[in-house]
């Protein structure tokens, strides 16, 4: 999981020269000391320069370090709230501060990402910490000789008060790995006291993209355009509570079961702790599509025919039309839909079979077939008659769910005068 954090922005200047790797987009300098002791602080200059030749907008901040390193907030990594818009030919520079605890080459390495997660630049520096020095002994006192302790005066010391350690949070973002279109996504939210004091009420608040749409959500919710927040109550010392919301992931629409899976995130940001820190979290979600791609008729290895009982025919009578359709693919075909449409003039003769029709004009519209299995087979019929002699023609077409395009037969009768 990745914490996140606010860094502060200090200069945005033209760009005047870069340097790091020519094939990056965003060139990363890192200003900061060389060597250092345990316990000491040290601050970092960070100066992003985008020289890519185009605007750069919503560029993420990540910053990976070593266990030598300490941040209030956080563990590592950290990241800055919020993006960062680089135009062409800008430098952004923020600053980050750590506490040195180990002796030792301690570093730490910015990577800037852009929206979809791509490697923008980054860099790598370092700091070679020294141990603390020891407290070395008081040189010994120069002048008359020293007042008998019995008669020297108690010494007065003055004992600074203890200043408690802020509270520490951590916020941890569960969701499931991977998920279905359609499907429920339970997100989870752990707010995590790792400190030595009880926290202050704070700030818990969720957004998510546009892959998914709100269910429901843990008691206590205020629920906006794309993001859910709860005021989190104080947290005791190695206490946690936690807060969910249930998400339906919809995969893309020109995705199919066979496409790879889209990827569709959820972000949490805890607010309101000493000073004006962030944490934050992302998990993020592998979303399959449950739609199967469309196959031709052919590649579904659907089949088609349509013949009339009684050719040719005397004028005042009626031919039957027998249609069928058969599944000779290996899967199912999914709904069908069959239209039977008839020869101008045509007049439909008894009831049609199966009886549910719908007839507009010349078309004939049988209820739909819910599916076809491998080797399975449906039969329409529907007789007519027309009222002047001559050849005519009736169609048949078949069209699905599943299906990309239509397959058609043709029947020619002879009607004749007697």
């Amino acid at each position: 999981m990745r914490r996140h954090l606010v860094w502060s922005v200090v200069a945005v200047v033209v760009l005047g020269g870069a340097g790091g790797r020519a094939e990056d987009p965003v060139i990363v300098n890192i200003t900061g000391p060389l060597a250092a002791k345990v316990g000491e602080r040290v601050s970092f200059e960070v100066e992003l320069v985008n020289r890519s030749g185009r605007p750069l907008p919503g560029l993420r901040v990540v910053d990976y370090f070593d266990k030598g390193f300490h941040h209030e907030a956080s563990a590592s990594p950290i990241e800055q709230k919020g993006t960062i818009d680089l135009a062409a030919g800008t430098t952004r520079r923020i600053t980050l501060d750590f506490l040195l605890d180990e002796p030792g080459r301690q570093c730490h390495r910015v990577e800037i990402l852009d929206q979809a997660h791509k490697y923008m630049g980054g860099a790598t520096e370092c700091v070679q910490v020294a141990a603390a020095a020891p407290v070395s002994a008081a040189p010994a006192p120069v002048g008359p000789p020293p007042v008998p302790a019995a008669l020297a005066p108690a010494p007065i010391v003055a004992t600074p008060p203890a200043t408690p350690a802020p509270a520490v949070l951590e916020l941890h973002l569960t969701a499931p790995a991977e998920a279905l279109s359609g499907a429920v996504a339970e997100c989870i939210a752990t707010v995590r006291n790792v400190g030595n004091v009880a926290s202050s009420p704070t700030n818990l608040e969720l957004t998510w993209d546009g892959a998914f749409s709100p269910l429901e959500a843990s008691d206590g919710y205020k629920l906006g355009t794309g993001e859910v927040s709860w005021t989190v109550p104080a947290v005791d010392p190695g206490g946690e509570l936690r807060r969910q919301i249930n998400l339906r992931p919809q995969a893309a629409p020109t995705s199919y079961r066979e496409s790879p899976a889209s990827r569709a995130c959820v972000r949490g940001v805890l607010s309101g702790l000493p000073g004006g820190m962030l944490v934050a979290d992302e998990a993020c979600v592998m979303v399959r599509s449950t739609t199967p791609r469309p196959r031709t008729p052919r590649e579904a290895g659907l089949r088609l025919s349509l013949a009339d009982l009684d050719d040719p025919v005397q004028i005042g009578g009626a031919t039957t039309l027998v249609c069928t359709v058969t599944n000779n693919g290996t899967a199912p075909t999914g709904r069908l839909d069959m239209v039977i449409v008839l020869p101008d003039q045509a007049r439909i003769v008894g009831d049609p079979s199966p009886s549910r029709v719908r007839i507009d004009g010349a078309n004939v519209g049988f209820d739909s077939i819910p599916s076809l299995p491998p080797g399975g087979h449906a039969t329409f019929e529907v007789s007519y008659r027309v009222p002047t002699a001559g050849s005519v023609r009736a169609t048949a077409i078949v069209t699905g769910s599943e299906l990309d395009g239509s397959l058609e037969s043709t029947c020619a009768t002879a009607f004749a005068a007697p």
